[in-house]
């Protein structure tokens, strides 16, 4: 064997096995794969507190809780209570919350949505949208990023207790586990 024979098989050698050094660490990195999260949350408005601003007749400012379940597409059901502010002008105006889900395996997962309230039928009943995003979570759910849009409902007047209803869609990602 010569020494160009011998260089040659060395850097084929090297050559095969930087390839297949680079196939295995291809295949051990998880690519994050983007899930849909689908539901209807069913919630009652346990206690609401507004302030009248002064500026214009109707305006408040408040913030309200709210505790119910979520019924996912895939047929399962989480725990969820909301903390909301609001800012409406006669009902209607813009609105922040924080949804927390709890499951049954224990994990949890927290939205924030912030949209827009229209009150309807002379403020008797609302309707509101917007957008979420997921932003945090434990369990299966533990580094979870994404979001989403819903809209909704509130079908009852507020002195009745003010029940709810909001359908979401969105999609997430979590972390390489």
């Amino acid at each position: 064997m010569t020494t160009t024979d011998i260089t040659r098989l060395i850097r084929q050698s090297l050559a095969g096995g930087i390839l297949l050094i680079t196939a295995l660490l291809l295949m051990s990195v998880t690519q994050a794969r983007a899930e849909t999260l689908k539901g209807r949350n069913v919630y009652h408005i346990t206690k609401a507190e507004a302030i009248e601003v002064g500026d214009v007749p109707g305006h408040v400012v408040g913030i309200a809780e709210c505790r119910g379940l979520t019924f996912f597409e895939d047929g399962e059901i989480a725990i969820v209570s909301g903390l909301f502010t609001f800012d409406y002008t006669n009902g209607s105006g813009t609105h922040e919350a924080y949804f927390l889900y709890t499951f049954e395996d224990g994990s949890t997962l927290v939205s924030r949505p912030k949209g827009t309230t229209r009150a309807i039928q002379g403020g008797k009943y609302s309707v509101f949208e917007g957008m979420q995003t997921y932003i945090r979570g434990s369990g299966r759910f533990e580094g979870i990023k994404g979001s989403g849009s819903y809209t909704g409902k509130r079908v009852a007047p507020v002195a009745a207790g003010a029940d709810c209803y909001r359908d979401f869609t969105g999609t997430y990602t979590l972390p390489p586990r």
